[in-house]
């Protein structure tokens, strides 16, 4: 028998039995569904989590300032005095020569005169540079400069939030009030967004009021009575090498600081392991779930074809009499199989993108074209059909002529 008519034949049983046919596919459209769909999502969560790294400098290494208890400051004052301008320099020995680093503060607001709810705008006073190295782009107006800084000038860029709600009309030009100072905006900032949990948030730039760092220090908001600085930040060569950089700045640090961990060294290829790795043990549960449903979808796809087999035991009968062979059969059975597979593997990767997408709109989520988790299932699937069709086809393969008419 023809392939065209194998395939012909396995069509018209298909027509024949509908609601048969759509019980087989559905184990199929949902295992596979599944696997696509939950692979889909911890690829946009993957992609996510580099997304948020790059926002601040996939190639900076931070050192954030920790947060010590008031009551523990006496103790250790004398040792450490904790994050400071001084630090700057061992860091760049540190790293190699660092191309650039910079420095920030972040203090609350307080009294202000901006038109907005400041409960969680933060002053944010920072060394020209870091524009760079953090990767702040400017929307309109410009960016602050060193002579600002050196100079102590009353100027300030406004994050994209800040901007939008004080000043819906355009901000450039604008005084604002600052504690007892008024300061000029002279540009605003583009809205920066990542959704990971990462150590430093590069979204808190949107809620923020930048400052030159030495004009926050004089005019509004001295440093505190421990730390001078809360973050400091330096560029390396690539990601590749922030790890290097953090074990070597780490020794460095801590022999200042009079062996005090009052600081945490942030490398962004630490974190990009560590998520990888969680992401990859949750992928291989998931999927491992995913899976167990194509199991169970093949199982009833076999047992389907079973009862399918004792329902066209005359007909098998038939066609052997007439002339075809046990291999004619097995074909015939095995086809139907993989068809069915094939139509349900099809189907569940549609649906799997499709939910994926809508539960990624729902909730908030990135959720990624991830095409080897398509290959993945829609083989599987194919595989399922083969696997689980063997069985019923050798089966019914094996139906006795005689025995089958008989039954008629």
């Amino acid at each position: 028998m023809t392939r065209t008519k194998v395939l012909r034949r396995s069509l018209v049983q298909f027509r024949t039995h509908p609601l048969r046919t759509a019980l087989a596919l559905l184990g199929m459209v949902l295992g596979v569904s599944s696997v696509v769909g939950m692979v889909s999502i911890g690829e946009g969560a993957q992609r996510e989590i580099l997304a948020s790294i790059e926002a601040l400098g996939g190639d900076v290494v931070h050192v954030k300032a920790k947060d010590v208890p008031d009551e523990k400051v006496g103790e250790i004052v004398n040792d450490s005095r904790g994050l400071n301008r001084n630090d700057l320099s061992a860091v760049r020995s540190a790293v190699g020569g660092a191309a650039e680093t910079g420095y920030a503060r972040w203090s609350a607001l307080g009294v202000t005169d901006l038109p907005v709810s400041t409960y969680n705008v933060k002053l944010v006073a920072v060394e020209p540079t870091l524009f760079d190295i953090h990767r702040l782009k400017v929307r309109t107006g410009r960016r602050l400069l060193a002579l600002d800084d050196v100079y102590g000038r009353r100027v300030a860029v406004l994050g994209s939030d800040v901007a939008e709600r004080a000043f819906p009309g355009g901000a450039l030009g604008k005084r604002i009030r600052i504690g007892y100072a008024y300061f000029e905006v002279v540009g605003t900032l583009e809205p920066k967004r990542a959704g990971a949990d990462l150590p430093l948030d590069p979204e808190s730039y949107n809620r923020a009021v930048v400052v030159p760092f030495n004009t926050a220090v004089e005019e509004v908001a001295p440093p505190d009575t421990y730390k001078e600085i809360d973050v400091l930040s330096a560029k390396v060569g690539g990601l590749a090498e922030t790890l290097a950089a953090k074990r070597a700045l780490g020794p460095v640090l801590r022999a200042l600081h009079g062996g005090i961990e009052d600081f945490e060294i942030i490398a962004p290829e630490e974190i990009l392991e560590k998520k990888r790795a969680t992401q990859a043990i949750l992928n291989v549960v998931l999927t491992s779930i995913a899976a167990i449903s194509l199991l169970v979808g093949g199982i009833g796809v076999m047992n389907i074809m079973l009862a399918n087999i004792m329902e066209r035991i005359t007909e098998i009968g038939l066609r052997r009499a007439v002339g075809a062979s046990k291999k004619d059969i097995r074909d015939q059975f095995l086809v139907e199989s993989v068809i069915i597979c094939f139509v349900g593997g099809t189907i569940g990767v549609v649906l799997g993108y499709a939910v994926s997408f809508a539960v990624g709109w729902a909730f908030h989520l990135t959720v990624a074209f991830a095409w080897m988790a398509m290959v993945f299932a829609f083989s599987l699937s194919v595989g399922v059909g083969l696997v689980f069709g063997i069985w019923p086809a050798m089966r019914a393969s094996r139906v006795n002529p005689v025995v089958a008419l008989q039954r008629e």
